[in-house]
């Protein structure tokens, strides 16, 4: 590789781990109460919005906080939600010497008196937030990681030149460059998402100097990257990857994934890597569920299923009604139990998806085959008769049960 091509792929890396996501279906402008932080070399720009447990909302490097316009709006109805532009994007000044994304973060944190706050990034956005959370985990109760890179993970070269689309002639106009990731590019929004094509346009257009190099050669990466430390995250986190994103980010997706204890993935139709544009109904929705939903399965995963119980019936006794599990999610985690010869475990789980799913054929049946794995048969046949009593075509019951000697019609 000639050290033109090398110099070109390096400055490539860090735009692009500093780059996705925009906001589909609003205007590119926003009239939301902000102002500006005193930083060490600048200003960063900031708004705020709501009331109620904190939201800290960090963009890619493509854009800067209307990234999250739609986000914004709607999460300010419930909850006390912050957005700002890192140095050199938006209306931030741009950075004059070398500067740390995670101590400007964290001046944000000091300045508005955000003693803890849910962190939502997107793309390298993803990163501070990883690395935030490592650097100061006290500040931090549960983490949304949509397209993320991890610091310390290296990436393909698939990734640097976008499978050729990429060339080196693109390269050589630095507007031409930044386009080129809005307009063309299929890994960053599907081809199918037009819509949110021309507004990324727009956006990038009214705002060039996101683009700038500088916004990214002067930012210093942690001491010790993340990738090594995953295993000290100890907050609840969801992972949101577009399906047609560069394989790379889900490779770096399943390692936060992998690294991140009781971390949860979960893939978005019918999106690339600009999730939070293509289908921001979706990201909002699982950023709903997931407050409901992040904590309880965090505790399964890396606690205890008894443990969990108690969680679930603390949340019932403030909200008779919530449910922070799916009933087929939460199957297959008792069913994981089950094959793992954990069956009291399992046994637990299935009564709970029973409990909150009453109506459920399957969850009648399930946990009928978990009794008669423990040995209580009696159990296990007035649960597979529920079952067969909301599904009479459920020939999995009636196979089983005359297997035990039961006749049907009894």
């Amino acid at each position: 590789m000639t050290v033109y091509r090398y110099l070109f792929h390096a400055t490539l890396l860090m735009t692009i781990l500093t780059c996705a996501g925009y906001t589909s279906g609003l205007s590119s402008t926003s009239s939301f109460p902000g102002g500006y932080i005193q930083v060490d070399g600048g200003r960063l720009y900031y708004e705020a919005a709501g009331e109620g447990e904190a939201i800290v909302l960090i963009h890619d490097g493509l854009l800067h906080r209307e990234t999250w316009n739609l986000e914004f709006d709607q999460l300010a109805r419930d909850y006390r939600v912050i957005r700002y532009d890192r140095r050199g994007y938006g209306r931030s000044t741009p950075p004059e010497q070398p500067f740390s994304n995670v101590e400007d973060l964290h001046e944000i944190f000091r300045a508005l008196s955000v003693e803890r706050a849910m962190l939502i990034g997107m793309s390298a956005g993803g990163r501070l937030a990883v690395d935030y959370t490592l650097a100061y985990p006290e500040q931090v109760t549960s983490l949304v990681l949509v397209g993320p890179v991890v610091s310390g993970m290296g990436f393909t070269n698939h990734f640097f030149d976008r499978s050729g689309r990429l060339t080196q002639d693109i390269m050589a106009n630095r507007e031409r460059w930044g386009r080129f990731y809005v307009a063309e590019d299929p890994y960053s929004i599907a081809p199918q998402n037009q819509a949110a094509r021309e507004l990324a346009t727009r956006l990038l257009e009214a705002n060039p100097h996101n683009f700038d190099a500088v916004n990214t050669q002067l930012a210093q990466p942690p001491e010790r990257p993340a990738i090594e430390r995953l295993s000290a995250i100890a907050v609840p986190t969801l992972i949101a990857v577009g399906e047609y994103d560069i394989a790379d980010v889900h490779a770096h997706a399943g390692a936060l994934e992998a690294g991140i204890p009781g971390s949860q993935r979960v893939i978005v139709r019918g999106a690339a890597h600009f999730v939070p544009m293509e289908q921001p109904e979706t990201l909002l929705s699982l950023v709903q569920s997931f407050r409901i939903s992040g904590r309880f399965n965090f505790i399964l995963r890396t606690q205890s299923v008894a443990e969990a119980i108690d969680y679930f019936h603390s949340l019932r006794e403030e909200d008779p009604n919530v449910v922070p599990f799916e009933e087929n999610a939460m199957n297959q985690e008792a069913y994981s139990y089950l094959f793992q010869g954990q069956v009291e475990e399992a046994t637990a789980l299935f009564k709970l998806i029973v409990a909150v799913y009453p109506d459920s054929w399957n969850a009648y049946d399930s946990l009928g085959e978990a009794l008669l794995t423990a040995g209580d048969r009696s159990g296990a046949e007035a649960n597979y008769r529920k079952s067969l009593e909301l599904n009479p075509g459920n020939s999995n019951a009636v196979r089983v049960l005359e297997s035990m000697g039961v006749k049907i019609g009894d």
